[in-house]
Parts: C-alpha cells; structure tokens; sequence
C-alpha cells in the first residue's frame, strides 16, 4: 500500500489548477504522450493524498473514479467533489488524455472571511457536511455558470491578476455560493462503493477521539462491540489504508497547522495531537515528510 502523501497549498488567497490537453501544468510537457499507469507514477496527484485546506474538484470530462474517505464515485460531467481539509483522496483515471478538471484550493482564513460574508452558505455547507457525501451533482445551467466564471478567474491570473483581488475573491464567491447552493443540484447519488452507516460512524469517532493518546485498536474496535482482527481488515477495506497509519496520518497533518500557527513549542504541539511523547512524533513526522519537525517550520518561515 503505497503512503498518503500531504501537498502543501498557499496559505494565503486561493489556487486554481486546470487539467486539460490546452491547459498543462508547468513541469508536465508530454506527459500525455505516456502511458496512463506510467503517469499515475510519476504524478503524485494519482495517489493517495490529502491537503491542510479545503479543495473542491469540478469534473469536466473522462473516466475516473474518486476515492475519498472510505467512499468511491464514479464522476460524470457535472459533478463537484468537495474535500475537506485532510481528507485522504486519490483520483483513479482510465485514460489521462481524456482526463479534463479543475481544482480550487481555498485557504483556511479566506474561506472564512466568505462565511462569515454569507450565512447562507454557512448553512448550505452545514447540511451538505450532513448529507454523507463527498459528491455534489450540479444541474447543467448551474455548471456551465461556474464554468464561466473559473474561465475568467483563470485568464486574470494568466495575465498576472493577483489573487487575492478584490474582483478575484468576489468571482470565487460567487462560485462557491452556486457549488453549495441546493437548488443548483442533481438528485440521485452515483457511488459504487456506498459508505455503510457503521463505518461512518467509524470515522466520526476517530474525529472526535483524534488527540486523545489512549485511541487505539483496542479501544475503538472494543467501542462498537468488534473484535479487533476483524475491525482492522474491515476498517483497510473501507478505509484502503490501515486503522493506525490512518489515525497517524491525521495527527501529522494537525500537527502541521499548528507548526505553521507557530503558536506553542513543537514538544506541546506534538502532545496536544495526541501522539504518546516527542520522540515518536518526531520520528513519524521525519519519516512522513523527510524533514523534522524544526526543519519543517524553519522551512515554512521562509516561504511566507
């Protein structure tokens, strides 16, 4: 089972990614001239991944398969997947050439600023959260909208807009209002792999139990009355990564907010996530991201 890798995103503002064959990353110049399983390789994209904010993903065109969260969907044209911070997600594609997207990463402090400018989607995203699903199917008038707008999000950055503009932010706005708006939604879920209510519930109490040291194999399997040989092959087949490398996963990547917060000692930081002492917190963190924790911080002061 290869790792869930982190992919850093600004801190500031907002990010926009095309995939398309008119519209390439900078670094991947024929690339679509490889094989989709060689591309898959090389593309960190392809893999198990998670990032420290929210990310929405509006599917234009292809074949894929979402992985999100112990969930799959098979997205159609139409379809915006919304990935909460630190969500574990991969996007599994049949042919990369086809494969057409476009990712929005929006920053912890500008996606708040947007709440608190509209309540409205507050509640929207509220009860979206509430609905089980990673997958938003929008109505055609409402996708070609917000179609319209990324475009012209995407050609002011091309020409050097800055984004974090007034003009910009608003635009985003006004996407992110028709995205969680239910009124601009499709019926019918299309998943392959529906998420029983049991593995939920799983979930939900490693949220709730995420920086208590003592949550173990032990503890939640003997909390939904499960012997734990069977909740550990459970939870991997749902999960497609084992119960503790999940677990750590997600203290790592609390933990590297608040590294970036710089506002307590990394030996509190590293305890206040719930990892048993600093040294095996040091010693996953190194491991994970092939820095140490000071490393890691030092690095960041430096970009921002």
């Amino acid at each position: 089972m290869k790792q869930s890798v982190l992919i850093p995103v600004t801190n500031q503002g907002f990010e926009l990614h095309y995939l398309n064959n008119e519209n390439r990353p900078h670094g991947w110049p024929n690339k679509y001239n490889e094989s989709s399983e060689n591309f898959s390789q090389l593309e960190s994209l392809f893999q198990l991944h998670r990032h420290d904010v929210l990310e929405v993903l509006v599917f234009i065109n292809g074949e894929c398969d979402f992985f999100c969260e112990g969930k799959t969907y098979s997205l159609k044209r139409g379809d915006v997947v919304v990935i909460p911070p630190y969500a574990v997600h991969k996007a599994n594609i049949k042919r990369i050439e086809k494969y057409e997207r476009v990712i929005i990463s929006v920053s912890e402090h500008l996606m708040d600023d947007f709440l608190m400018s509209s309540p409205l989607m507050k509640e929207n995203i509220v009860n979206q959260k509430t609905e089980s699903s990673h997958v938003l199917h929008l109505q055609s008038k409402s996708f070609e909208a917000i179609i319209s707008l990324l475009d012209d999000i995407n050609n002011r950055l091309v020409n050097d807009e800055k984004n974090y503009s007034f003009t910009l932010n608003y635009q985003l706005f006004q996407t992110l209002q028709i995205i969680f708006d239910p009124a601009s939604r499709r019926q019918n879920l299309n998943s392959k792999n529906a998420l029983d209510e049991r593995f939920a519930s799983i979930l939900e109490y490693i949220e709730l139990h995420l920086t208590e040291p003592d949550l173990s194999l032990d503890t939640i399997s003997s909390f939904f009355h499960l012997n734990k040989y069977y909740f550990s092959h459970y939870f991997k087949r749902n999960m497609n990564l084992p119960f503790y490398r999940y677990v750590s996963l997600k203290r790592l990547s609390f933990a590297v907010t608040m590294i970036k917060q710089n506002q307590m000692s990394i030996e509190k930081v590293a305890l206040t996530c719930g990892f048993p002492d600093y040294s095996s917190f040091y010693r996953l963190f190194k491991k994970e991201y092939n820095l140490s924790p000071k490393n890691f911080q030092n690095e960041y002061k430096k970009r921002y």
